[in-house]
């Protein structure tokens, strides 16, 4: 792929990007679990996108499982956890024995979904590819165009735009499209990130693992039991796949001396005799679907973008399958960019907004790897991955003095560049419930204590001076906001009773007042300062977990 840039960072403005033919805002490369997570976003933004993936359509590769509680508090406020559910399970814990056989199991870790005391969504077990259909009909469904059998093959960046060209596999024919910003959601071996020369740190490739994904009956042995996964001696790994109404399974082991250069056939053979054994059924017949050999990659690119095009997903970070992380880093990914690449285009931020996304990603991407690698080796200080991207704090937009990357998500403090956190409050009379993080729209949400009247009438004011979308709520006063019979609310957030924070669109606390007597200054200041701050501290870097 050729690629030319302009020299420095290119001035984020709309240029003369505008409707026409070969024209949009914003073009995806990679329609995967990243790449249709930022077509879904920026729709909902209102941004028109297109997304063009080489592949001829959807894979049919189970591949990511595990949908973390923080990727599905992304996709709630959109509406998509009933069709979510439909195609998965909720995790039921790992275990370990002999054999699929034996009478009792040994539980490894804690049972149940550790994260449902912290989020309203809590974790499921997902497939790729039964998520990644449900993404691509809610991105066509709001408007964005995603085109398969289409390959980038060059782009040249100037100080208005990107133009790209793209390759019809079917026809042959190539087009030209200009846009303002190039999403990058290409895959590991990324085409646009090798074009832009951004290196890696970390390891490509080791060690490989061979894995198994096939149908069967194993009722005769698991006798009503669904584990989300059992470990064998020797490594093995047995994961539940599909949904308990349409049950697959997934058999991994390291890829030995063995397989190293098996044709298919062998391959096919090596992995029967292995589920026979380990399902302890001697005379099973299994319907292999895949057998794949791979490698369990470890690396975060040098940046995670270089003027106007940005990468997500397994083009800015790889990571080994501990914990789903990979996958759900990178919708997280797209959480973060969808609403500051909106912001641009609707010219209510300047392009200071966007150098957020690296330092802000780089950091949590470098971290999450880390506790990756350390569980995978069994170390002390690695935290559960289930419960760690809930945790996670961006540095305080503020400027103030940095917390670390991530907090104790049982523990939070509401402070700055955190994750809001999640509290149940009555609703409808008391029939229902609502979480706190149900109240976040496209928008910035303000968030009052019960004495915070002032700061409804400042977001009102601050809306219209600043022109930013801005939904504000009480929470716990009199008649007319939302109750806290508890008084929870600022003892979580931190705040006194006539204090606020402000949350950005994608649920991060952009700066919080414990008591505020100028809210209206204050708001409408700070609103203009979110959305021009520019990167403070550089990114953490990749630690060893050796």
């Amino acid at each position: 792929m050729d690629t030319t840039t302009d020299s420095g960072r290119a001035p984020h403005t709309a240029g003369d990007t505008g409707p026409g033919p070969g024209r949009v805002p914003v073009l995806v490369v990679g329609g995967s679990l990243s790449g249709l997570t930022a077509a879904v976003l920026l729709a909902r933004h209102g941004v028109d996108c297109l997304v063009v993936e080489r592949r001829s359509g959807i894979g049919t590769h189970p591949r990511s499982r595990v949908l973390t509680a923080r990727s599905g508090e992304v996709f709630r406020p959109l509406g998509l956890e009933p069709a979510i559910d439909a195609v998965s399970s909720r995790p039921s814990g790992w275990f370990h024995a002999r054999t699929l056989a034996d009478a009792t199991y040994t539980r490894l870790g804690a049972s149940g979904d550790p994260t449902l005391p912290i989020s309203p969504a809590g974790s499921r077990l997902c497939d790729q590819n039964r998520l990644e259909p449900i993404l691509l009909a809610e991105a066509r469904r709001r408007g964005a165009r995603v085109q398969f059998g289409c390959e980038l093959t060059d782009f040249v960046q100037d100080p208005h735009g990107v133009t790209a060209r793209i390759l019809d596999r079917s026809t042959g024919r190539s087009r030209t499209v200009r846009c303002c910003y190039l999403l990058a959601a290409d895959g590991t071996r990324s085409p646009v990130r090798e074009a832009l020369g951004i290196g890696l740190h970390g390891r490509r490739g080791e060690p490989r693992f061979l894995s198994t994904v096939f149908a069967a009956d194993l009722d005769p042995v698991l006798h009503g039991r669904r584990p989300t996964a059992v470990v064998f001696p020797g490594r093995e790994v047995l994961f539940a796949r599909g949904t308990p109404r349409a049950p697959l399974w997934e058999y991994g082991v390291p890829d030995i001396p063995l397989v190293g250069g098996a044709r298919e056939e062998e391959l096919d053979r090596f992995a029967r005799d292995r589920l026979r054994r380990v399902t302890g059924l001697p005379g099973l017949e299994p319907d292999v679907r895949s057998v794949l050999r791979w490698g369990a990659s470890a690396v975060v690119a040098e940046r995670f973008s270089e003027g106007r095009v940005f990468l997500l997903g397994d083009a800015a970070h790889t990571m080994p399958v501990i914990g789903g992380l990979g996958g759900n880093t990178g919708i997280q990914d797209a959480h973060n960019l969808a609403w500051k690449v909106a912001a641009v285009l609707r010219g209510h931020a300047g392009g200071r907004l966007l150098d957020s996304y690296d330092f802000e990603r780089s950091r949590v991407a470098a971290h999450t790897l880390w506790h990756v690698l350390a569980t995978a080796r069994g170390l002390p200080e690695a935290l559960d991955p289930e419960t760690l991207q809930l945790g996670y704090l961006y540095p305080d937009p503020a400027g103030g003095p940095d917390a670390g990357p991530c907090e104790d998500p049982y523990r939070p403090t509401g402070r700055p560049g955190g994750r809001a956190p999640h509290l149940w409050l009555p609703h409808d009379g008391d029939r229902a419930r609502v979480s706190v993080l149900d109240l976040f729209g496209a928008g910035f949400t303000l968030l009052a204590g019960p004495l915070g009247q002032h700061w409804l009438h400042a977001a009102t004011r601050a809306a219209a001076g600043s022109g930013v979308p801005l939904d504000a709520y009480r929470i716990g006063g009199p008649q007319g906001s939302l109750r806290d019979p508890r008084r929870a609310f600022p003892a979580l957030y931190g705040i006194r009773p006539d204090g606020a924070v402000l949350v950005r669109p994608d649920g991060h606390v952009a700066r919080r007042w414990t008591t505020a007597p100028h809210a209206g200054t204050a708001l409408e200041h700070v609103v203009r300062e979110a959305l021009e701050r520019p990167a403070a501290l550089p990114p953490e870097p990749v630690r060893n977990a050796a």
